[in-house]
């Protein structure tokens, strides 16, 4: 398992460690070479199933805030040169600029920090605090609304996982 997990760091380099201290010099203005690409979100995923499967320590905080970072900023595209899709064509056009895509990286760095430990509000005050350089009562609120929603969608699968387990031990 842990060799598996290497070989994920070896396709992105990117993918190994935490993934904080790209965010953070993201959300700062140090543009990184393929920090937010899906390749990357696959490699960390899986790197990081591998390597708590093979028992080495790894946190929960840092991977998911790289991976709530890399789906936010997906989104805020609506575009993918790895999987090869473009939305050119859609509202998703009016976010395809820097200053949008920071913003939404902020608030999908709250959400994994919200995944990773059920707290929204900890979410918030993370990307407040450690994240984003340029901050407004806007994106407070949007943030707030990010890892609310990042909370209901973990309880919503945890409860139908729950409940498939109990159907199934019946």
């Amino acid at each position: 398992f842990t060799s598996v997990a290497h070989i994920c760091t070896l396709v992105e380099p990117l993918a190994a460690g935490s993934g904080i201290p790209e965010v953070k010099s993201y959300l700062n203005g140090a543009n990184l070479n393929k920090v937010v690409r899906v390749k990357t979100l696959i490699s960390k995923a899986c790197g990081v199933i591998f390597s708590v499967a093979g028992g080495l320590p790894a946190g929960k905080e840092g991977p998911m805030v790289h991976c709530g970072a890399i789906i936010a900023a997906g989104v805020s595209q609506g575009k993918s040169i790895t999987l090869g899709f473009d939305t050119a064509w859609t509202r998703f056009q009016d976010f395809r600029n820097d200053r949008a895509k920071r913003d939404f990286v902020t608030c999908g760095a709250a959400a994994g920090v919200c995944a990773a430990f059920r707290a929204p509000i900890g979410g918030v005050l993370f990307s407040l605090e450690e994240g984003s350089s340029f901050w407004s009562t806007d994106l407070t609120w949007r943030s707030f609304f990010c890892t609310m929603m990042a909370l209901l969608t973990i309880y919503i699968v945890g409860y139908a996982v729950i409940e498939k387990a109990v159907l199934f031990q019946l």
